[in-house]
């Protein structure tokens, strides 16, 4: 059953793109120096004034939390390899990040405490940059709210999930996020899922399929403890049995094993099925299936995602003939501004996703003879105002009244977690 997650975590208002856990549109790419690959015009530089927030504080003024939170986005967007932002856009969106995450720690009933906020962080730094079965463990924040009670987020409840926030359509999210309310709780052995039913386990379970039940016809999921085996120990048999931090679950032999250095054989196994990733950060599982290695790719050099590339550059696809490659090569990236010409790519948006519409659309693919689809970036709708476009980083389009779902129901784009629900 799918666990909740963490909006902080993944609703992010930039251009980038990552299979990693969280690494949704900031630029993973190793911190917010400036790097000879990452360029950006000048007078859109200057127009990142018109994006401060008064509100938002300055990162070394928010006491331990903010030390901690800082911590946090760096573990998340800041140690492997992609894209970098100017440093100015970089510091302003991790000084939006921290105050998110001081919201949700604020958030009634919220697990997500200054100690268990650095301990998620700390995993995350010795963890792969891919992360195919989610985060550490110790990022499973649940909370103290019990069932039916008023969230914001799933790390306020006991159950790790609050439900009703979102309407999804076929065509995706409906309409802005509301508050929502916890699901029930459900301890280890007991029932979290069946037919229309469903609770949240404990944080250290997951909700798996009881024995036996695969072909039935409304098959009973109940909580189960998770086991993070050591190095040797078997890792593919069910999903409640993972690896401890440093390790990672080897396609080859289904058996946990240490993080590779660079050349070492990862990832996939020649057979499927097989986990991405196995690499002691920065470095990515790169190459074709049965032929993957821990390397960071310089320019040139083959690509499949992103954080496959050297920090300050981006996997750019293609050639598109005579078909469409998934693979690509690692170049530099340059960085536009609302109104401007991008195409995903090269030239990425500092803030919004590059369509060819004004709104979020699907990735813009490449002409037949290589050459890239270009669109424009989208003007941004700043925190207070009606959601007429995208929202800026790390906000969403929130109506603290009515229901998700709702026709006509209008929203604010809103800094998470800064109005608290009720």
């Amino acid at each position: 059953m799918p666990e909740a997650g963490t909006r902080v975590a993944a609703l992010v208002g930039g251009s980038y793109l990552a299979a990693a856990w969280a690494c949704y549109s900031v630029g993973c790419g190793g911190g917010g120096g400036d790097h000879g690959s990452t360029s950006v015009d000048g007078g859109v530089l200057n127009s990142l004034a018109a994006f401060s927030d008064a509100d938002t504080p300055n990162v070394s003024d928010a006491g331990p939390a903010g030390v901690v939170c800082a911590h946090y986005y760096a573990a998340q967007y800041s140690r492997c390899g992609g894209p970098v932002l100017p440093a100015s856009e970089e510091a302003r969106q991790q000084a939006r990040f921290v105050q998110a995450c001081l919201n949700e720690i604020a958030l009634p009933g919220s697990g997500m405490t200054i100690a268990a906020v650095e301990a998620c962080a700390s995993a995350l730094d010795v963890s792969a940059c891919e992360l195919p079965d989610g985060p550490p463990v110790a990022c499973n924040f649940s909370g103290t709210l019990p069932g039916g009670a008023a969230c914001n987020e799933g790390r306020q409840c006991m159950s790790g999930q609050c439900q009703g926030t979102v309407f999804l359509s076929p065509e995706g999210p409906l309409g802005p996020t509301t508050c929502g309310t916890c699901a029930p709780f459900a301890e280890a052995g007991q029932l979290c899922a069946q037919g229309h039913f469903t609770a949240g386990c404990a944080a250290g379970q997951t909700c798996q399929i009881g024995a036996g039940m695969e072909t039935a016809s409304m098959p009973t999921y109940t909580c189960v403890p998770t086991i993070e085996g050591d190095a040797g120990t078997a890792c593919d048999e069910d999903p409640s049995r993972t690896c401890a931090l440093g390790l990672y679950c080897a396609a080859q032999t289904g058996q946990c094993q240490p993080l590779g250095d660079a050349g070492a054989r990862c990832g996939q196994g020649a057979m499927p099925p097989g986990n991405p990733g196995g690499c002691q950060a920065p470095l990515s599982c790169v190459g074709n299936p049965g032929m993957t290695s821990c390397s960071l790719g310089d320019g040139g050099a083959f690509c499949l995602e992103d954080y496959d590339c050297s920090p300050g550059l981006g996997c750019v696809s293609g050639p598109c003939a005579p078909s469409c490659s998934a693979s690509g090569t690692c170049q530099s990236v340059t960085w536009a501004w609302p109104g401007q010409t991008c195409d995903a790519y090269r030239t990425r948006c500092l803030v919004g996703s590059c369509s060819v519409e004004s709104g979020i659309g699907p990735p813009l693919v490449q002409y037949p003879d290589g050459g890239l689809v270009t669109g424009t970036c989208p003007t941004i709708s700043t925190d207070g105002q009606p959601c007429n476009s995208q929202c800026d980083a790390f906000a969403e389009c929130f109506s603290s009244t009515g229901k998700a779902g709702t026709s006509g129901l209008m929203g604010t784009c809103t800094l998470l977690d800064s109005i608290v629900c009720q």
